[in-house]
């Protein structure tokens, strides 16, 4: 079965097709394990009170989630005066990205990276839409092999990362639905991100 593709040959005109992809999201965000989404948002508090870094990774426009991700960390909940959230992002150096594909192989692009940079007491966090991704995988690996805790979110039925993962996330679909997935991580993100921010004592609104 592919759901998206049954939507839209099930829906007369945009409108159907719409409210039909915004109820599919919202049965998606009821799925969620919200167990597993608060021990992925204590590990990532964790790291604020610890001193630990936090690192993204992902392909595509799920890279952006991840780039979002840190920017709402470091520009969003971090406070002058107050212990501070250490977050990079794997995929926005693209001279290193770059260097890695064409010097190694593209699989070993967070790989290499976190061999690099990651220390015991770290946080990995991956976004995968298929969870099979070769690169994620091999992140995640290099990951656990340095004593950090990974985190893994995953659509369709998980793939393999969700072995590679000591809180893992899990968004249930068809193999056609990147959009809700990459929806439900940036939903995820922001969820997880406003509540750390707010639990600091720091409000979401300006002025």
């Amino acid at each position: 079965m592919h759901y998206l593709a049954n939507l839209f040959q099930q829906s007369s005109e945009f409108e159907a097709y719409a409210k039909g992809y915004f109820q599919r999201v919202n049965e998606l965000a009821r799925k969620l394990d919200l167990d597993a989404v608060r021990r992925a948002m204590e590990h990532i508090g964790n790291t604020r009170q610890n001193g630990n870094a936090l690192y993204f990774f992902a392909n595509g426009g799920s890279a952006a989630v991840a780039a979002h991700w840190v920017n709402d960390l470091m520009a969003g909940a971090n406070e002058p005066g107050k212990p501070a959230f250490r977050a990079y992002c794997l995929s926005d150096n693209t001279s290193t990205v770059t260097a890695i594909g064409n010097d190694s192989a593209f699989e070993n692009i967070f790989r290499d990276q976190l061999r690099a940079y990651i220390r015991p007491g770290d946080v990995a966090l991956a976004m995968s839409v298929s969870g099979n991704s070769e690169n994620i995988i091999r992140g995640l690996q290099a990951a656990r092999d340095a004593g950090a805790t990974t985190i893994g979110i995953a659509g369709m039925s998980g793939g393999r990362m969700s072995a590679l993962c000591d809180v893992f996330i899990l968004i249930p679909t068809t193999a056609d639905e990147y959009g809700p997935v990459e929806d439900l991580f940036s939903l995820l993100e922001h969820l997880i991100t406003g509540w750390l921010t707010m639990s600091a004592g720091k409000w979401m609104h300006h002025g």
